[in-house]
Formats: structure tokens, C-alpha cells, sequence
């Protein structure tokens, strides 16, 4: 039989340790939240406290289609909410900053440009977007593809908190504990980003779901064909991630370009345009919501023009021609039209820009 004290003693022995440990996590607790209340609070916004609409428009899209008029170029952008433009004034879309721009020659004739972006919508639902757009008279289609375009319906919150979201965090636990809940976030955080990169590669990767993309595809170019209306297609990035070489979905826009070009398509891969550029200044709330934000759609249009320009899927006339290297209230001479279309649409790390862009001869000057 052991003596009282010796169990004391390793009663002693095994609560020195485990108190150790407490203290630790104490200390650890208290010095986390510190160090998280010391930090200023957000108290600023730059998103808009009210959207502005067209006064004849039903929804937050764009206004209603009217019949189109005489000597008018109708363009349709169909897409998703890449297209709609969440958080954002609607005339800040790439689809309205290309219709300014199009409309910038007075003795040219007028361009429409309408915004067909439904929030959620894949390919396959937008087959119908096209076909509409066609009875409406468009003279081009511009198809808006987002990676995750083969989802075969829009996902519920439910389904989202599924497969990103960890369920666990919300417990009550987590708001006394929040030191251990910051770092089973960040575990979470690991695991939830590889889960959507799967996500975003799934779609293109398996044959059953690459299969109603790409029928979807051959319908929008087959309807658009019947008419004799071109179309072509615009790919943006996912920006949840670095536009470098370590951008992990390169293969899908692989993938996605060889279906494309498969029906005869001509597409824009928008991913080049924002290379090295960081992501949570093209996000419309960083580190929230990461759809583009009015720089990234503004980058999109010029890049969209330039692309339009050099296949002479415009009116020649409705290109812009008066061109400016910088913008200064004293105007220098005018930059060629030419190579600022040649230059838009390489990548940035392709551009040398210890080298001015070839001006044009004085006499287009002011």
C-alpha cells in the first residue's frame, strides 16, 4: 500500500504540469485579445450608400431593351455577377465603361452595350440569356465566362456553408475561447482554400460537368451563327488569389480556352491584365467579397476594346482616335491608335515601359 504523502507527491507532480498548461492558455487568451482590441476599429467605407438606375429599369440590371434604332450597333454582355456587378454603380461595369468608349466619336454611329449579367447563372443558363439577346437584335454577343461557370445550378447558402464553412466555429465555445478559435480558423482557412480550388477546377476537370459547358458553348455559337452574329467570349481570373505564377487555376483557363476555340471563338483571357497587380485592390470589399471592383471592370474595358478594335468586331468608326499617352490639362500630341491596341492586349511583364508607345505624326495633333 503506498504511503499517503508519496500519492500527494505525484498527485502534486501530474497538477504542476496541467496547471502549467492552464496558466499558458491564459496568458495566451489574454494576451490575444489584447492585442485584437488594440486594433482601430474599420470605420470607413468607398462602397456606394445608394444605386443609381435607369428610371424605366425593373431590377438592379440594366434598363429594359428597347427596339433598337437606325444606325445603331447593339452590343449583348452575357455573364454571371462578374457581368451584374455587385457593390458597384451599374454604369461602372466593363459592359458600360465599353459603351462610353465606344461612344466617344461624335460622327460615329451609336453603340449600345447591354449588361445581360444574372447573379449565379452558368453557361448552360445563359444559353437562353443569348438566344434573347439575339431576338433583341444584337449585333455581337460578348459571352462573360467566371470559372465557375459549369455548376449545374446556383448553389443555396446551405450548400455553400457546406463546402467552405465550418459549422464548429459558430459554436458558443469560440466566443469565450477566441484565441483557439483564431487558430482553428486559419487551419480551416488552409484546408477551405484547396477545397476551392478543387471547386473551381472540378467543373472543367470531370467529364459529366466539362460535357454541359461545353454543349452549352456549341448552342450559344449555333444560335448565334443562324443569324450571322458574332460572338465571342471573355475570361476572367478568380481573384482570391496572386496574379502570378503561382495562380493555381491556370490549367482550367487552359481548358476553358480549347473549348472555346473548338466551337471557333475568338477569346480574351483577362488573367494577363492584372498581373502582379494585388488582389484587394481589385476586389469590390477585400478580404469579403472578391468580385471585381470598378478598377478591375475598368481594366476588363479596356482590354475588351483593345480586343474588339484589333478583330474589327466594331464599327471602325466607333473606335476611339484620339488617344493620349497621359492625362495632363496641357494636351500633348495624340498616341497611334494602332499600337495602343497591340499593346493592350499583351500581358504587363511583356510591356517595356522604359520605351514610349510610337506617337503619330504631328499632324494629328491638336
Amino acid at each position: 500500500m503506498a504511503e499517503p504523502h508519496s500519492r500527494l507527491t505525484r498527485a502534486i507532480l501530474i497538477l504542476i504540469p496541467i496547471g502549467g498548461i492552464l496558466i499558458a492558455l491564459i496568458a495566451l487568451e489574454l494576451l490575444y485579445r489584447l492585442v485584437k482590441n488594440s486594433a482601430p476599429p474599420v470605420l470607413w467605407s468607398d462602397r456606394p450608400i445608394g444605386y443609381f438606375l435607369p428610371d424605366q429599369a425593373t431590377s438592379l440590371q440594366d434598363g429594359p431593351t428597347k427596339p433598337k434604332e437606325r444606325d445603331t450597333f447593339r452590343i449583348a454582355v452575357v455573364g454571371d455577377s462578374f457581368t451584374f456587378g455587385p457593390n458597384m454603380q451599374f454604369d461602372d461595369t466593363f459592359s458600360k465603361r465599353l459603351e462610353r468608349f465606344l461612344n466617344l466619336n461624335t460622327s460615329a454611329k451609336k453603340v449600345e452595350v447591354l449588361n445581360r449579367g444574372f447573379s449565379g447563372f452558368s453557361t448552360a443558363q445563359e444559353v437562353d440569356v443569348v438566344k434573347q439577346a439575339l431576338v433583341d437584335s444584337a449585333d455581337l454577343i460578348v459571352l462573360e465566362i467566371t470559372l465557375n461557370d459549369g455548376e449545374a445550378h446556383l448553389l443555396s447558402r446551405e450548400e455553400k456553408k457546406a463546402l467552405f464553412e465550418a459549422s464548429y466555429l459558430e459554436w458558443k465555445f469560440f466566443k469565450m475561447w477566441s484565441s483557439l478559435e483564431f487558430v482553428l480558423s486559419r487551419l480551416h482557412n488552409s484546408q477551405s482554400h484547396k477545397a476551392y480550388i478543387h471547386y473551381h477546377s472540378k467543373f472543367f476537370k470531370e467529364p459529366a460537368s466539362f460535357a454541359i459547358f461545353d454543349d452549352a458553348i456549341g448552342k450559344i455559337q449555333k444560335a448565334a451563327a443562324s443569324l450571322s452574329v458574332p460572338v465571342v467570349a471573355m475570361v476572367f481570373p478568380m481573384f482570391d488569389f496572386p496574379f502570378d505564377e503561382s495562380y493555381p487555376l491556370a490549367d482550367v483557363h487552359e481548358i476553358i480556352a480549347k473549348s472555346l476555340a473548338s466551337h471557333g471563338i475568338k477569346t480574351l483571357d483577362l488573367r494577363g491584365a492584372y498581373t502582379h497587380i494585388p488582389a484587394a485592390r481589385l476586389q469590390v470589399i477585400p478580404g469579403v467579397d472578391s468580385h471585381p471592383n470598378e478598377i478591375a471592370n475598368r481594366i476588363a474595358a479596356e482590354r475588351l476594346l483593345a480586343f474588339l478594335a484589333n478583330n474589327k468586331l466594331v464599327p471602325e468608326e466607333s473606335v476611339p482616335i484620339r488617344i493620349y499617352p497621359q492625362r495632363r490639362a496641357i494636351q500633348t500630341r495624340r498616341t497611334s491608335a494602332a499600337q495602343v491596341w497591340k499593346h493592350s492586349l499583351k500581358p504587363l511583364e511583356e510591356l517595356d515601359f522604359s520605351r514610349p508607345v510610337k506617337r503619330a505624326r504631328r499632324r494629328n495633333a491638336n
